[in-house]
């Protein structure tokens, strides 16, 4: 199954992406489906074939009955990109909060004492060159997400003109009115409208009350958390850390995926917790007493030959619904990753 997951590592392009795992004890019947067609496939091929049309039908991670049998479908989605123009205070602290968030980062800064803080601050690529040219060389997305925080207007100027021109799912700078409604102006007279210009954040983030660029960069990523989680039903399914394990592992390890949730749960169908093979932890299915289990079976069956792969409800009903524990009690999907 390691090799679904490599195939799975490399950006398809595809628009539409489902993993789909039939829910039957002892199996690792999972699929890859990507705009429609199949990509990889790790068991039941003919049943996924036949069932392809329903499969991709799929636009919310679940559990699904399909012809007679229990599938999960997850909704997958691209890791979102964060292009950060400019590595001031506030752009160096965006910086390392979007890379503890798990988005991809790159940043675009014409200084290279500057381009060397946006490195140290997390940033998984970095730009030295001068923005519009650096511009012209990234692509847009549905999933990509800008913000422009460079040290003049002239260069949020140059910066807004060239985004504006491609897809983007959230676009944000930093400006006061006055700034704002001058490179408003200016951009009208290149050619971009004042209805493409609205949709621009700013000024950026929620209001806070931030003053320090780090309470500023909070407010700035909880904007976008908030327009990432609105705009999409899909999940991101894996952590590159937890792909890279994966990978690397030399021996066989554990995988639970949070598949459905019965009472409050911090988390959504589609979190993953890898477990390796010397004891490693990668993310989270939302802490408490069903993670404390679900960790617990995965470690003591980790070189049992005779574990197999299976649906475990973890948590404590008992104790769930008066608030005593946290993590709620939910439906774990254990597989072994061979």
């Amino acid at each position: 199954m390691k090799e679904l997951f490599n195939v799975f590592r490399k950006d398809s392009g595809a628009a539409h992406r489902i993993m789909a795992t039939i829910l039957e004890e002892g199996m690792a019947n999972k699929t890859l489906i990507y705009d429609g067609e199949i990509m990889y496939c790790a068991g039941a091929e003919e049943f996924y074939k036949e069932n392809l049309d329903e499969i991709n039908a799929v636009r919310t991670t679940g559990v699904y009955e399909i012809a007679g049998r229990e599938v999960y479908c997850e909704v997958l989605e691209k890791t979102p990109e964060l292009i950060v123009c400019g590595a001031g205070h506030v752009g160096a602290a965006c910086i390392r909060f979007a890379a503890a968030l798990d988005m991809r980062v790159t940043c675009i800064e014409d200084r290279q004492d500057f381009a060397d803080i946006a490195t140290k601050m997390g940033a998984h690529k970095v730009i030295c060159d001068k923005y519009d040219s650096a511009l012209e060389r990234i692509e847009g997305g549905e999933n990509v997400y800008f913000l422009t925080m460079t040290r003049a207007h002239a260069f949020d100027e140059v910066c807004l003109e060239k985004i504006l021109r491609k897809q983007f799912a959230y676009v944000g700078m930093l400006g006061s009115a006055a700034k704002i409604n001058k490179i408003r102006t200016d951009l009208e007279e290149m050619g971009v409208s004042g209805e493409q210009f609205d949709k621009v954040h700013t000024p950026v983030g929620l209001d806070i009350k931030a003053i320090t660029p780090e309470e500023i960069a909070i407010a700035v990523m909880a904007e976008i958390i908030s327009v990432k989680n609105t705009a999409s039903t899909a999940n991101d399914a894996f952590t590159h850390e937890q792909l890279d394990a994966i990978a690397s592992d030399k021996g066989h390890p554990i995988l639970v995926t949070l598949i459905r949730k019965h009472m409050s749960s911090p988390r959504e169908p589609g979190t993953k917790m890898l477990i390796t093979s010397d004891g490693e932890k990668y993310g989270t299915i939302g802490g408490g007493l069903a993670e404390a289990e679900a960790r617990r079976t995965a470690a003591e069956n980790m070189d049992d030959e005779s574990f197999v792969n299976h649906v475990a409800k973890v948590g404590d009903d008992s104790t769930a619904e008066d608030g005593s524990i946290c993590g709620g009690v939910v439906d774990v999907l254990f597989e072994r990753i061979v």
